[in-house]
């Protein structure tokens, strides 16, 4: 008999297609979330007849996930969406997110995670979760898409004092007390750590957690929307950034040594929202195109126009932009403070560079553009290794994990938890 899980997000990011490699796999409990779109379901039925309401809903939504193992609490998120899409304040928004978060695991914590075997949730929101499973004998996963909070803090407060201009852009290290110490004791409080990637799971190395509580589970591509396209050898060389605009995806770097190589047959596209002010973005003004947020089918015209992908982030976990670059078939230069390590191959598919290497940067950025051929050589490179990160990958690794855990409690001989019938809340 399968095990049972619980998956738990408050929020949405890559929570959803979690969950939905859950379900596929047998083992979907229940997922529980703060916003989740019901197309097939009242309320939400009449939505879907108004297109207007329907196109943005339908980014919480997720294709193939039943709606009735999906329970959700809208009012916990409405008013960070508010006061980020609305007012445009995003402390204001950071601080609704951490109440959200707390809020969200308490409300978990109480009703819901003794309904399956596995309980799993997600960096931030499953503290107290993750304790009230351990106290009822389930497994209790905690997933981390980022790194460890400890070195978010370190690294990125070093970033801040390095470059003070852009220290209001910087995002995730100015943490309230109470919050900070929820992020630092969730590892310590999971039977089991998954990692995105080897840097964030060098994070939780660097703090205690034992190397066998750790298990990587890189996050996917959608490789139905991620597709190649041939570019042409001739027309500007573009080059792009996706990501939130600030020092925190290292845009500083990526500027700068574009500033070195500008030339009338180069662009610099970026795509993404303006993080904090914007007032040190505004002294290279005339060297950048900014195209702002966009949606994803956007995103991917965008990478289909470009030719080189940057991402120098001064902190990352994963970067799922990289993956999803190289399906649509071009090199990516990433930081080392990515998954950038583990899918990039050196002069084959892309580069990988200290985030703060902008001379590095900028000579790899001139060769490329000077040899369009070669560079059009490495997306096809960088296709291959982009299937390898693949949501069906990922499937799979995540088949891995589960019958492990399923070992693991067969091992130990612990019993499985009496499972109560988990409250549908819309």
């Amino acid at each position: 008999m399968k095990p049972q899980v619980v998956v738990s997000h408050a929020g949405k990011q890559h929570a959803y297609r979690h969950a939905l490699a859950v379900h596929r796999a047998g083992c979907l409990a229940r997922f529980i979330t703060s916003s989740f779109y019901k197309p097939d379901r009242l309320p939400d039925r009449f939505f879907k007849l108004m297109k207007g309401v329907d196109r943005p809903l339908r980014l919480r939504w997720q294709s193939g996930l039943p709606s009735d193992k999906v329970t959700r609490r809208w009012s916990l998120e409405v008013p960070e969406i508010f006061a980020r899409r609305v007012v445009k304040n995003h402390a204001w928004a950071e601080q609704l997110m951490f109440r959200r978060d707390a809020v969200f695991d308490r409300w978990v914590s109480k009703r819901f995670v003794t309904s399956g075997d596995i309980f799993w949730g997600f960096q931030g929101s499953c503290l107290e979760s993750l304790r009230s499973a351990r106290s009822h004998g389930l497994v209790a996963v905690c997933e981390f898409a980022t790194a460890h909070v400890t070195r978010a803090i370190r690294v990125l407060s070093e970033e801040a004092k390095r470059h003070p201009e852009w220290a209001d852009s910087i995002s995730n290290f100015c943490f309230p007390n109470w919050y900070r110490e929820r992020l630092e004791q969730e590892p310590h409080s999971a039977s089991i750590c998954v990692a995105a990637s080897q840097f964030t799971r060098d994070s939780l190395l660097e703090v205690g957690v034992p190397d066998d509580k750790i298990c990587l589970l890189p996050l996917g591509v959608d490789l139905t929307q991620f597709t190649p396209i041939q570019r042409p050898l001739d027309g500007p060389f573009r080059i792009l950034f996706v990501g939130g605009i600030g020092q925190r995806k290292g845009i500083k770097y990526l500027l700068e040594a574009y500033r070195r190589i500008r030339a009338p047959s180069t662009e610099l596209v970026l795509v993404g929202p303006v993080c904090g002010s914007g007032r040190a973005l505004r002294s290279y003004d005339g060297l950048f195109t900014n195209l702002g947020r966009l949606d994803q089918a956007q995103v991917v015209e965008q990478m289909r126009r470009c030719h080189v992908l940057v991402l120098p982030s001064v902190f990352e976990g994963f970067g799922l932009v990289i993956p999803e670059a190289m399906a649509t078939g071009m090199p990516v230069i990433a930081s080392r403070h990515s998954t950038g390590p583990e899918i990039i191959s050196n002069g084959e598919n892309g580069y990988v560079l200290e985030h703060d290497d902008i001379d590095g940067l900028a000579k790899k950025l001139q060769w490329l553009a000077e040899h369009r051929r070669q560079c059009i050589d490495m997306g096809k490179s960088a296709i291959q290794a982009a299937a390898k990160v693949s949501w069906e990958a990922h499937q799979q690794r995540l088949n891995e994990i589960l019958t492990m855990v399923q070992f693991r409690l067969k091992n130990l001989e612990l019993p499985l938890p009496v499972r109560t019938q988990a409250v549908s809340e819309d």
